[in-house]
């Protein structure tokens, strides 16, 4: 497993008890619980022809299944893994690079944005782990002792990061939505 997978496991274990907390029946062993997560490309230098180009991030959201559904946290880790491996193994990610860079901006900006909200709306949150530096940094001179990332989103945001030797997270979620 990778260090992502486990994040991932500890956010669908941290749900699946919230779930129980809560006495949600919606929690049957098929359930799901499928999280948008950003992946990073990295860039093609060949491909920049500017200097605007060349300052831009290759990235973009995938769905993925994050077995809250699942009893038993090695059995969840093991699905994690699994639909991990699969997205690494399959160009699902790449072909929604291309899509979301090529097709969509020729699409009316009224079918641009009903696709992004169908798209959120079938999610349950939006997950980022992001990997830090692992020696603490310096700014004006100052240790940096740790880091916060905080991204407000359409639905639940929940972002991870790791820094100094720690992994550092926040959720941002609508108060209403969820007690």
């Amino acid at each position: 497993a990778t260090v992502n997978d486990i994040l991932m496991t500890v956010v669908s274990q941290a749900i699946h008890d919230y779930c129980l907390a809560q006495n949600d029946t919606s929690l049957p062993e098929t359930s799901q619980c499928r999280a948008l997560m950003p992946v990073g490309f990295p860039p093609n230098h060949q491909d920049d022809t500017s200097a605007a180009a060349a300052m831009t991030n290759k990235w973009c959201v995938v769905s993925c299944d994050i077995a809250v559904g699942e009893s038993d946290i090695l059995q969840r880790l093991q699905k994690v893994c699994d639909a991990t491996k699969k997205l690494k193994s399959k160009p699902t990610a790449y072909m929604q690079l291309l899509l979301q860079n090529h097709v969509a901006p020729l699409l009316p900006e009224s079918v641009a944005r009903q696709t992004c909200l169908d798209v959120f709306s079938r999610h349950s949150l939006v997950l980022t782990n992001v990997p830090g530096p692992p020696e603490k940094c310096r700014l004006a001179g100052k240790v940096i002792d740790d880091v916060q990332m905080f991204f407000n989103n359409l639905i639940t945001q929940t972002s991870l990061i790791s820094y100094g030797g720690n992994v550092y997270g926040n959720i941002v979620y609508d108060p209403e939505a969820l007690p």
